[in-house]
């Protein structure tokens, strides 16, 4: 699969704000984790939020960055993968989208 239905472009980029938003807060909950076990440990924490800062900014990358027609399909697997996009959104896509992306990621 090349590339989406237009209806399935319209939805994503529809979603788009949505799920950003939805990425953002799945990582500044993980920040108020880390930041309410930091004390006596205040380096190693410090740590601990870089490496996490640095792999989280890579999977929004991989959610967001620069989607296209061609490789929004990809961006819609990854938005599962990672537990951003749900099933009832996902439920909201073609039926062709749906089965590439479970197929992808053996959910069927």
């Amino acid at each position: 699969m090349s590339s989406i239905p237009e209806k399935d472009w319209k939805l994503f980029r529809k979603l788009q704000s949505e799920l950003t938003a939805k990425a953002c807060e799945l990582v500044f909950r993980q920040v108020n984790n880390i930041a309410n076990v930091r004390s006596g440990k205040e380096h190693e924490s410090y740590l601990d939020l870089y490496r996490l800062i640095e792999t989280e900014d890579a999977k929004i990358a991989e959610m967001f960055d620069n989607p296209t027609r061609n490789n929004v399909i990809l961006k819609i697997v990854t938005l599962k993968k990672y537990d951003v996009l749900s099933v009832e959104q996902l439920e909201m896509f073609s039926e062709e989208t749906q089965e590439f992306v479970n197929r992808i990621l053996n959910l069927s």
